[in-house]
């Protein structure tokens, strides 16, 4: 992807790691994205046998350029062969570089279709088929959200019209990080640079590899001016090379979200793919924010209020390089396989620009754990390794609980439902009571449609969706950025709305509670009457608390909703995750909404899928933020990948990541927050009585639901109180009849799958419409 790159540096183009399992399209080598072992040196003619893409698969380039390989039989020399692209000769591009093999990067491509030739002197070669697709995106994602405010150098006031209506204001944009406005309406701006060092002075001296805090390590220089070698501070990377401490921050837009880079970088040297600059370790780290909502607004990566922030000790420290993007953190972008098809793009850049990586891993706790699992889950070969904290399996069906919890915290509120007693409450929500009002007052708000701040601070009122005032303003929730996959719905108002997959028909809350004990048949029945369900538009459908309507009604959500839900990875796919190394650390935070039975959740599901969940290790902890740990785990995941990257056997992946698997990387506890080394020296077992970690239920728990929570609609059985449902409870005719009202389809058959749940995978292009097309194997070229 070009990138405005710096002035005479022609060649700082690259060479790279695979996605979807492989080293890219054209048939490419390697397995999981791990660094390809380069060819002997080249010694005489021949015929190419391939030629493919290293940056990305053939299919999915994009921003009009390629990193390419021809094909040689090892020993080859590359007089006598000719590349063309789209007839063109670009053979004066390609090379048989250092590493033995035929490289050369490709611009100027079209959208759309183009073809890669490499002929030999006697007429032989091979041809490759690419499609270039455009800076801005799509390329599988789907329909892009609109409106979508572009960012600017100094954030201004622009007019802002919805698409379709007379609806239009002025709006503040956001700061772009960069040093020019937008360009064009999908916002791309040339990319910018800032130069860092460690002045000698500093080195040994405990400074932190950061620019901000009390004793920052880097400091800013213009690379006009960079300093003499004397007065740059030296460092090792975990190769054992020695270098400067140097670094380049790398800004700049793709897919209409911005990115960051940075990178051991001396602007006083080359670089080139085939050749990076010896201070970079060839490895990319990757980081991941948090939160969720309905944003609108590009902006600079590093201004979001839960972004993954660059500027990482660990990494810094061992010579990765650091990447982030705005769409990936998930308070700028509620829709993970948008994340995916970004990130996508921000490392084939990546790839193009500085090298080969040999693996990426990342880390990233709440809405960043979904943002990997779920990423690893839509994209295999995007993340080799994964660092999950606070975690969730993925978005899409952590809101099951989020709702539920919505709901009853509302019914708690009416006469009956006041009435509980705390203990009853917390048996029935399957937590203490506190945890349900902890996510009803952080997240049902986002899901509200009608609510400007969910569009992003500062969009205006006046163009916001209203039942009945507005039909036809802009929705601000969290799940209308999710349309491109959940497909739309013309509601009973005319109003056009997300498919909504959070279906509550036949659910019997309170189910466990009520065989225990803790509530009566009549609180049962009034609970199951009166809790109803949330529209589209995050209305009740129990009315008004003080005099609800009784019985509320239940959601019944439309069944093709499912299948792309779970096919296409948005709801995590527990077979690809078993190709990636997971951590999982855990604090208990008491009543808050990361509870600790999520970690047991990932492991039902991988256990279901797989047999097993010994890919995923438990660090629990008794609180957030312990720097001895999160280094450990940094730690950890490295050793992990890089034994991975050297079994060089035709084993699966999957049976390499558990092979592999360093002897001291096991679950784990800490009774503190493991914020030194000697916390870390007392660790205990994840069964011992004093591991803070305390699994809880959920609603849809207590109702009889798996702790895997991974069904969105159940199958429903016939209504009876014979059945072992009820345990011993006898229901009186009357209240026989009253929950025959409310659950008049049946109730749950917890024994069976969901509406349209299958463990399958199928990478999806949604940019067709939202039952998505298969994208089908990467492609290879043909010989001729």
């Amino acid at each position: 992807m070009n990138r405005n790159l710096l002035a005479g540096w022609t060649t700082m183009l690259a060479a790279a790691a695979a996605l979807l399992g492989g080293c890219g399209g054209g048939g490419g080598g390697g397995s999981g994205g791990f660094f390809p072992p380069p060819n002997p040196p080249a010694s005489s003619t021949a015929i190419p046998s391939a030629v493919k893409t290293l940056s990305n698969r053939a299919d999915l380039v994009s921003d009009g350029d390629a990193y390419v390989e021809v094909v040689l039989p090892s020993g080859s020399s590359a007089a006598g062969i000719k590349v063309e692209l789209n007839g063109a000769d670009v053979t004066s591009r390609f090379a048989i570089r250092s590493n033995g093999r035929m490289l050369g990067v490709l611009t100027g491509l079209k959208d759309g279709s183009n073809t890669v030739t490499a002929t030999g002197a006697n007429g032989k070669g091979a041809r490759l088929s690419l499609t270039n697709h455009p800076r801005g995106g799509p390329i599988f994602a789907g329909p892009q959200v609109k409106p979508w405010i572009c960012g600017t150098k100094d954030g201004k006031a622009v007019m802002l019209t919805v698409e379709g209506t007379g609806l239009s204001d002025s709006v503040p944009t956001r700061v772009n990080g960069l040093d020019s406005d937008p360009t064009d309406d999908q916002c791309n701006a040339p990319a910018k640079f800032i130069y860092y060092y460690v002045p000698m002075a500093k080195q040994g001296s405990g400074c932190t590899l950061t620019i901000s805090g009390p004793n920052p390590c880097f400091v800013e220089y213009q690379p006009a001016a960079r300093p003499s070698n004397a007065e740059i501070a030296d460092f090792t990377n975990d190769r054992g090379v020695v270098a400067k401490r140097l670094l380049r921050l790398e800004k700049g837009t793709v897919g209409r979200g911005t990115y960051a880079v940075l990178a051991y970088f001396d602007p006083a040297q080359p670089w080139a793919p085939w050749a990076p600059q010896a201070g970079w370790n060839g490895k990319l780290f990757w980081k991941f924010g948090a939160s969720a909502s309905g944003n609108r607004f590009q902006q600079d990566a590093a201004l979001s209020p839960f972004g993954g922030l660059v500027w990482d000790e660990n990494a810094l420290a061992a010579g990765f390089m650091v990447a982030s993007a705005q769409l990936t953190n998930h308070n700028d972008n509620n829709n993970e396989l948008l994340a995916a098809e970004n990130m996508m793009m921000v490392k084939e850049h990546i790839i193009d620009t500085y090298g080969e990586i040999r693996y990426t891993m990342s880390d990233g706790g709440s809405g960043g754990s979904m943002m990997q699992t779920v990423i690893a889950s839509v994209m295999p070969g995007l993340l080799q390794g994964i660092q999950t904290g606070v975690s969730y399996p993925d978005a899409v069906s952590t809101w099951i609980e989020t709702r539920d919890c919505g709901l009853l915290e509302r019914y708690y509120q009416t006469t009956s439902g006041s009435a509980l007693a705390d203990a009853a409450r917390a048996t029935i929500n399957g937590h203490p009571s506190t945890y349900c009002k902890t996510w009803n007052n952080a997240f049902i708000s986002p899901q509200n449609p009608t609510l400007p701040a969910n569009c992003g601070a500062g969009f205006p009122a006046s163009l916001v969706y209203m039942p009945g005032t507005r039909p036809n303003g802009v929705r601000c929730s969290i799940h209308d950025m999710m349309i491109a996959i959940f497909g739309t719905v013309t509601d009973i108002d005319g109003s056009i709305k997300p498919k909504m997959p959070y279906d509550n028909t036949g659910v019997q809350y309170g189910l466990k509670a009520l065989r225990d004990g803790a509530i009566t048949a009549e609180e049962f029945v009034q609970l199951n009457e009166g809790v109803g369900a949330f529209t589209a538009d995050m209305a009740w459908t129990g009315g008004v608390v003080t005099a609800p309507t009784v019985p509320a009604a239940r959601f019944r959500s439309l069944p093709d909703v499912f299948p792309q839900i779970y096919r296409s990875g948005l709801h995590s796919n527990a077979r690809n995750l078993a190709k990636v190394p997971i951590i999982d650390l855990r604090p208990e935070l008491g009543a808050d909404i990361h509870m600790t039975w999520r970690s047991y959740q990932a492991r039902a599901r991988l256990d279901q899928a797989n047999g097993g969940h010994g890919n995923h290790i438990l660090r629990g902890s008794s609180g957030f933020g312990g720097a001895a740990l999160a280094a450990q785990s940094f730690g950890m995941m490295d050793r992990w990948l890089a034994s991975i990257e050297a079994d060089k056997s035709p084993a699966p992946l999957e049976t390499k990541v558990l092979a592999n698997k360093p002897a001291d990387v096991k679950d784990g506890c800490f009774a503190t927050l493991g914020s030194t080394d000697a916390e870390l020296a007392a660790e205990l077992a994840l069964n011992d009585p004093a591991c803070p970690l305390r699994p809880t239920l959920s609603p849809r728990q207590v109702a009889g639901g798996p702790v895997s929570e991974d069904i969105y609609q159940c199958q429903l059985k016939p209504l009876t109180f014979t059945g072992p449902d009820y345990g011993a409870t006898v229901f009186a005719p009357a209240q026989q009849a009253r929950l025959a009202a409310v659950l008049p389809l049946g109730v749950c058959d917890w024994s069976k799958p969901g509406v349209g749940q299958t463990s399958e995978w199928q990478f999806t292009n949604f940019n067709a419409g939202s039952a998505g097309v298969p994208i089908g194997p990467e492609p290879s070229s043909v010989a001729f």
